[in-house]
Parts: C-alpha cells; structure tokens; sequence
C-alpha cells in the first residue's frame, strides 16, 4: 500500500470516530499512532508520543495559552463584562434595538480581555438576555445577538486560535494579533447594521431605551477602566514592539489580577475559582494539540501532505476557486469540530498551499481560517456553540428559535467574509505598521 493511501484511510478513520463520539483529541491520537506503527514501527511511534510531544507543547509560543487564559478567568471574574455592558447600554441603549448593540460592543471589548467566545457567551449571556426580554426585544434577536456577537472573542487580540495557528506555522503570533483587530470591528459594526436593518423593516422588535444624561454616560465609562488598562497594556505593548505575545500574556495574567483585587479585595473564592477554570481549558486545548501532533506526524510520515500540493499545483485552476473550496471545507469541518481541532487539522496541509503554492499571505490566511471556523460552530444546524446556547437557557430558549436568531449574522458573517477576500488589507495593513 502507497504511504499516501495510509493517510487518507487515517483521515477517514478519524472522522468515524469523531461520528462515533470519540473525544476529537483521542481520535487524533489514536488514528496516529496506529498509522505511525503501520509505516514505521512501534519504537518511532512511541519516539513521538515521548520527545516530539515534550518538544512542542513545552515551546516558548504555547506558554501564551494558559496564561491568556487565565488573564479572561481574572477579568471575567472582576466583573469587567457587567461594566461593558453598562457603559455600551448607556451610550448606545436609545439606538433601535440599542441593547442588543450594546451586547454586540460589550461582547467585542470583553473579547479583548479574554479571546474565547465561550467565555464572552458565558459572561453576556445573563447580563444581557433578561434586560432585553423586559425591553420587550424579540426573543429571537436577543438569542441571536449573544451566541453570534460571543464570537467576536476569536478576532480581537488576545485570540487563542491565533496562538495555536501561529505555533504550527511559525507565523508572528503578534502581527496575527493586530490583523485580527480590524476584522474584529468590522465583524460587530456587520452585526450593528443587521440589527439596525432588521428592526426598520418590521422583521425583529427592538424597541429604544431610556435614554442617558451625558453625566451618567461618561460616569458608567468608570466601569470600563479595567478593559481599556488590559487593551492598552496587552495590544499596545505588542504593537510598539515593547514586549512578546508571550511576554504579554504574563503581564496581562497579572494586570488581571490587579484590577480583580483593586474591585473585589482579596477573595480567595473567585482567584480559585479563576485557577481552576484556567487549568480546565487549558488541559482541553493542550490535550487536543498532543493529539494533533500525534497525526500530524503520520500525515508527514505518509507524504500525504506533499501529495496533496503537488496535485493542486499540478490543477490549472484560477487561484480563487481554490480559495473558495478552502473556505467551504473549513465551514463544513466547523460544523462538528471545535475551532481549536478544525485549525490543527487542517492548517498543516493548507498552509502550505497558499503560501507556497499560491503566493498568498500566512497572515491573511490565518485570519480567514479563524474567521471560517467560528461562522461554522454557530451556523444551524449543527453549530457547536448552538448547542452551548440550549445548555445555557435550557427551557427558556428553543433550538428553533436559536436557528432564526442566528441567521441573520450568519449572512453579515458571508458579507465580512467575501470583504477579507476581496480586500486583504483590511487584515494586513496594521500588522504592516508593527515595530520589530
């Protein structure tokens, strides 16, 4: 049997056992290993299991990941979500369905403070769907707004999903950063003009809020310090050169704290609780990049990679067929993979396609990978972070009418998605004006 032919019954076997319910970190082991012992043997796979693992998630890169982790654990629990959200209601609150926009704002700045939008779900879920429903909003848009306008976490830095592309393709974890703010942006003003549009044509009810003296505005901007300190400090010292991502992540760790103890005192319950929380998903990450490792080496054992890029190399198609197929490939992997899986499986082989092949940006593809991977886990029907959202309100909320509130963004995401391709400075250009 061909190597290559070993590769591609891995990829099949790996899907069965995701399809089976495997946890998607064992079926990456698992498949690997196997294959690893099918072409090489069993000492050059349990090799693998021991130095090549040691290696890699012991790099300088990873250490980022637990402690940005535990930076959004810090300022979740500093209560930094319920300032946003009241300073983005209290400026924003009078606009039609002025709420559901402050959810959107309020989700992309505590974004900046955590980069996961399970975390920005967790958080602006509560704070923002009760005060919306007594409004009298539409229960739909109000659904819609909190699982979609969470996802904002994967764009504005600090962005976990950077780090791990970053850490397999070499690529400056600091200039993904800063090609994630714009489209960042652009993602919550598509969301603004969605709800906006909606409510002047009759579809949703958004209904305006009170509105807010100019003295109670600039007073709830008290609530947002904490924010703005982390944003300054983290952003601002990787643009300006001033310090690494992983530089950063330990001084953000510590901002964190700081702010959590200067607006809660010293309480042991929730720095625990941050601990303990930061240890889970970081074992849930590093477990799925242990595995992923574990098939990545196979795939490079089988040469299917290489077969891959001679044959697309070889196929005389225009370069942005090629480009679309990719993106419909990563939406269809984000509909039963976590964001975290569909990067590490993919990105081996593609990467080196548009980079080499193709002649594209690592930077540019990295944002389309993140951006691709989170409109799939909240498209119907089987969007990951739908089902997050049932668990989350439980009777209160219907899987139907998750689907009709997330549809609408779905759309705006299309739109976003067709404006970083068509118009790739908008990733490309901040990172341009990076220091060294």
């Amino acid at each position: 049997m061909e190597p290559y032919a070993v590769g591609i019954i891995a990829f099949v076997a790996l899907f069965v056992l995701i399809f089976l319910k495997v946890p998607i970190a064992f079926a990456f082991a698992f498949t690997g290993f196997v294959g690893i012992v099918y072409l090489a043997g069993f000492e050059p796979a349990m090799s693998v299991l021991s130095t090549s693992i040691w290696s890699n998630i012991t790099s300088y890169t990873l250490m980022a990941v637990p402690l940005f982790v535990l930076m959004g654990m810090f300022a979740s629990h500093s209560g930094i979500g319920g300032g946003l959200y009241d300073a983005a209601s209290k400026w924003l609150g009078r606009l039609p369905g002025g709420l559901a926009i402050s959810t959107t704002w309020g989700c992309a700045g505590f974004a900046a403070c955590t980069g996961s939008s399970a975390a920005g779900m967790l958080v602006f879920g509560p704070i923002s769907y009760e005060p919306m429903k007594a409004a009298g909003y539409s229960k739909t848009m109000a659904l819609g707004t909190i699982c979609c306008g969470a996802t904002i976490g994967s764009m504005i830095p600090p962005s976990i999903s950077f780090i791990v592309y970053g850490s397999i393709t070499d690529e400056s974890i600091g200039r993904l950063f800063m090609a994630g703010v714009f489209p960042g942006i652009l993602e919550a003003v598509l969301y603004s003009l969605t709800i906006v549009i909606l409510i002047y044509f009759g579809i949703w009810k958004g209904p305006r809020g009170s509105s807010s003296t100019w003295k109670e505005k600039f007073a709830s901007l008290k609530g947002v310090w904490g924010m703005l300190a982390l944003m300054g400090l983290v952003i601002g010292g990787i643009y300006r050169g001033i310090f690494s991502p992983t530089e950063a992540s330990g001084i953000g760790a510590l901002g964190a704290l700081i702010i959590l103890l200067a607006k809660k005192g010293f309480k042991w319950e929730p720095i625990k609780s941050s601990l303990v929380e930061c240890m889970r998903v970081t074992c849930m990450v590093f477990t799925i990049i242990i595995g992923s490792i574990i098939f990545t080496r196979l795939m490079a054992l089988s040469g299917l990679n290489m077969w891959l890029l001679d044959l697309i190399a070889g196929w005389d198609a225009p370069p942005v067929i090629i480009v679309i197929i990719t993106l419909l490939i990563l939406f269809l992997l984000g509909f039963i993979m976590p964001v975290t899986s569909t990067i590490v499986l993919l990105v081996p082989f593609l990467y080196p396609i548009f980079t080499t092949v193709l002649g594209y940006s690592g930077i540019w593809f990295g944002v389309l990978v993140c951006v691709m991977a989170e409109i799939a886990v909240v498209t119907p029907p089987i969007g990951m972070n739908l089902f997050m959202m049932k668990g989350l309100f439980g009777k209160d909320a219907t899987m139907g009418e998750i689907y009709k509130g997330v549809l609408p963004f779905v759309t705006a995401d299309l739109v976003r998605i067709v404006l970083l391709v068509a118009i790739p400075a908008i990733c490309l250009w901040l990172p341009g004006l990076m220091h060294n």
